[in-house]
């Protein structure tokens, strides 16, 4: 077994033991699409395209924030607890060590946006007698472009909170997050509805970030590290 899928299982084993990070998220994961396929069904009307392109901009916004909630746990627990200075110890390279943690809490973050979309796309249909759930673009999307913003989002808010301390966490992580919503909306200005062109633009965009936060990560030292630990 490799060390990258060692930690990654380490992660998502954390993450699902976490009742509180699960509570938050199955409560944003039901509550936040049934809101959000009121507003859908009435201003889409009957209009089957519209009314995919409208869960795949909440499921895109929610996978997003899933990502940054999850992540939130994984790479500042070992800050306040400590334990980080053990994990630097170990015999791998601490790029590897953000790899592994990003992939892990991108699952269960994956994995609840699939439920939240899920959710939307029932509500959807119920409210309009439109069945959506089978549009191939949206399940394109679902399967494509949302997890590479999610992973995207919890690499690159692990990367800062890896590098920075605990206070400056508390304000980037909002920043990061409104960042991630600023960027979509704009993109869905830019190319509105859902389409060939739209899903190549937001994977080409999710891909990008997902370097940025390569990058980002490559540039963080363990020393670096170390003198953020409260």
């Amino acid at each position: 077994m490799s060390t990258l899928s060692v930690i990654a299982r380490r992660e998502m084993g954390l993450a699902l033991r976490n009742r509180s990070i699960l509570i938050s998220a199955f409560i944003f994961a039901i509550w936040f699409p049934v809101m959000s396929a009121l507003g859908i069904a009435a201003g889409a009307g009957d209009d089957a395209t519209i009314l995919a392109g409208g869960i795949a901009a909440i499921t895109l916004s929610l996978g997003v924030f899933m990502g940054y909630l999850f992540c939130a746990d994984a790479f500042l627990r070992e800050k306040r607890d400590g334990s980080i200075e053990t994990l630097l110890c170990a015999p791998v390279s601490l790029q590897r060590l953000w790899e592994g943690k990003a992939a892990g809490v991108a699952v269960p973050a994956y994995l609840m946006t699939l439920v939240s979309a899920a959710v939307t796309a029932a509500a959807v249909s119920t409210l309009t007698g439109i069945p959506v759930a089978t549009d191939p673009l949206l399940l394109l999307h679902l399967a494509v472009v949302v997890p590479v913003w999610i992973l995207a989002a919890a690499g690159l808010i692990g990367a800062a909170q890896l590098a920075l301390g605990m206070r400056e966490n508390q304000i980037l992580g909002f920043v990061f997050i409104f960042g991630f919503f600023f960027l979509i909306f704009a993109l869905q200005g830019v190319v509105p509805g859902l389409s060939v062109t739209t899903e190549g633009i937001f994977a080409a965009a999710g891909l990008a970030l997902l370097a940025l936060a390569r990058f980002i990560a490559g540039k963080v030292t363990k020393e670096r590290i170390v003198r953020t630990i409260p």
